[in-house]
This record gives structure tokens, C-alpha cells and sequence, in this order.
């Protein structure tokens, strides 16, 4: 694939931002760096790298896909009442995919994990609605 520079561009946000990122948001932090850069480019593009594994692509809860970059692994817990995401560090699925991978002959390419419950403060604001102005 030709480095292009706004190839090159996708890579970077990507690569900069902590949290995997969906089309539209890269083409909205771009827009200011490549004002000639269409969103259809950026799909193009993503699709591209996610083929080439240089992008692993994940659909959360909410049905977004997101971007980010394969060799940044990631799990996530996410919360089903205001849709914050933790990262999960390390990755609890390696043994788990080594011991599958000896056992059954596969080559594993990938995987994701992601869990749903409700975060810390979800969970306090059920217990004491009237704190949070709810009833």
C-alpha cells in the first residue's frame, strides 16, 4: 500500500489517542490537518489496514465499530448505564489461547473480549437515586 500522507494521518490519530476511535471520529481530528479529506476515504482506508492487520476493529455495546491499532491488544469493561469504558490491562485470554491453539491444531489470528456491568458510580447512583436528583 502507498504511504500517503493522509494514510499516514489515520495511522497517527489512531495511533495517538488512548481509546479506539470510529470513523468519524478520525475524520473529525483530521479535519482541521486534511480539510480535503472525505469521510468515505477514511473507511477506505481503516477497512484497508484492518485487513492488513495493521488495525484491529471492535464493535462495543453500542454498535460503533472502532478502531485501534493491532499491536495496542485491548479488552474492555463497559457500563451499561452511562457507557464508560475501562481498558483492561494485559491480556486475560493468552493462556486460554495458547492452551487452544496446542490442543486443537488452530492458529488463533484474533480475538476480543469485552464485558458488560455497571461501573462504580452507575451502581452508587442505583442505591441512592435521590442523591443523584433521580427518583
Amino acid at each position: 500500500m502507498k504511504n500517503t500522507r493522509q494514510r499516514a494521518a489515520i495511522l497517527r490519530v489512531l495511533d495517538e489517542s488512548a481509546e479506539p476511535l470510529s470513523a468519524e471520529e478520525v475524520h473529525s481530528r483530521l479535519h482541521g490537518e486534511e480539510p480535503s479529506l472525505a469521510l468515505s476515504t477514511v473507511y477506505r482506508n481503516l477497512e484497508r489496514f484492518c485487513s492488513e492487520n495493521l488495525l484491529h476493529r471492535d464493535t462495543f455495546g453500542d454498535g460503533v465499530v472502532r478502531y485501534s491499532p493491532a499491536r495496542r491488544h485491548g479488552h474492555y469493561l463497559i457500563c451499561t448505564g452511562c457507557d464508560a469504558r475501562v481498558r483492561i490491562d494485559g491480556c486475560p485470554l493468552a493462556a486460554l489461547e495458547e492452551g487452544l491453539e496446542r490442543d486443537t491444531g488452530f492458529s488463533i489470528e484474533s480475538h476480543s473480549l469485552t464485558l458488560y456491568g455497571k461501573c462504580p458510580r452507575c451502581m452508587e447512583r442505583e442505591k441512592h437515586p435521590e442523591k443523584s436528583g433521580e427518583k
